[in-house]
């Protein structure tokens, strides 16, 4: 199974966007730095923009612009923008009933997985954007 990299995308994104700060960004901008498709950012934008992280302003001399200081923004509210359904590690979907692992594994995965859960949303609750920023180098 391959790893999901919305996230990481996502936070890349927005630090690439406070990093330069008063000099802007737009989605072409970001698809460089993230090496995708414009079209791939622009779709990353809007879930960012509906949790009221960015707002975007369309047209020739449009862009994107916190909404928040790097430092009000969490990787947790990062994960929800992009994760709306929240939980890093579920049950398959696919089930075999027949199965007596499976049948165990119903009853033993789940509370395992909350805990891991709570676990990854502390981590990302307490490194905000501007953690990270402050750790990216300044030309010259």
């Amino acid at each position: 199974m391959a790893a999901n990299s919305l996230l990481a995308s996502a936070v890349q994104a927005l630090c690439v966007i406070a990093w330069r700060g008063s000099a802007g960004a737009n989605s072409d901008l970001l698809a460089t730095s993230l090496n995708t498709n414009p079209v791939v950012v622009r779709r990353l934008l809007k879930l960012l923009e509906r949790q009221g992280l960015v707002r975007l302003r369309s047209g020739r001399h449009g862009g994107v612009e916190l909404l928040l200081a790097p430092a009000d923004i969490t990787l947790e509210d990062v994960y929800r923008a992009v994760e709306p359904d929240g939980a890093m590690f579920a049950m398959r979907e696919r089930q075999n009933p027949r199965c007596p692992v499976q049948k165990a594994m119903t009853d033993l995965l789940p509370p395992l997985f909350s805990a891991a859960d709570d676990a990854v949303a502390e981590v990302l609750r307490r490194t905000s954007l501007a953690t990270l920023v402050e750790q990216v180098p300044r030309p010259g």
